[in-house]
């Protein structure tokens, strides 16, 4: 069962000043971080380049989705695979760490309204595991799923119920 560190999300600035959200949590003692960036419409290029990306136009509050291991993001190796022993082979860990990306993202949602949630496989590996999950997505949260997303395919973009308000 998943255990929730954080019990609200961290908020931190980006170089670019906007406000992005950080949440803890855990899965049989492993630790990850669950972070929600916020896509800049402000800068007109990479606006342009994120709305070619997903197809649509991307207002104001929609976030990118970040999850890593927690030593990994607190050591600046981001997406690092596991050492040999340091991963869980406990039968139902992929589901418990999927029930809880899912549940702190409908908690984000409910937080903040976001419009729109854009996210990128690392890895092929990673993908595989985000395509197995996202066969059943929120209906509370998500209105339009779009997979395959991105330069090399692995990206996906979650239209939010507040997209078209």
């Amino acid at each position: 069962m998943p255990l929730y560190l954080s019990t609200q999300f961290d908020e931190f600035r980006l170089d670019n000043g906007l406000l992005a959200h950080l949440f803890k949590f855990s899965v049989q003692h492993h630790h990850f971080i669950l972070i929600f960036s916020p896509i800049d419409v402000s800068d007109e290029e990479y606006h342009q380049f994120r709305n070619e990306e997903v197809g649509f136009v991307l207002a104001a509050d929609c976030y990118d989705v970040k999850f890593d291991r927690q030593v990994n993001f607190e050591s600046g190796d981001f997406y690092a695979p596991p050492l040999p022993g340091e991963c869980s082979r406990r039968f139902g860990f992929a589901n418990e760490l999927a029930e809880a990306l899912k549940a702190i993202i409908q908690l984000h949602y409910a937080t903040y309204r976001a419009k729109a949630y854009l996210a990128i496989a690392e890895n092929d590996k990673l993908k595989r595991y985000y395509d197995r999950i996202l066969q059943t997505v929120p209906g509370d949260v998500v209105y339009e799923l779009i997979q395959n997303v991105g330069v090399e395919g692995r990206g996906y973009a979650f239209k939010t119920r507040c997209f078209n308000t």
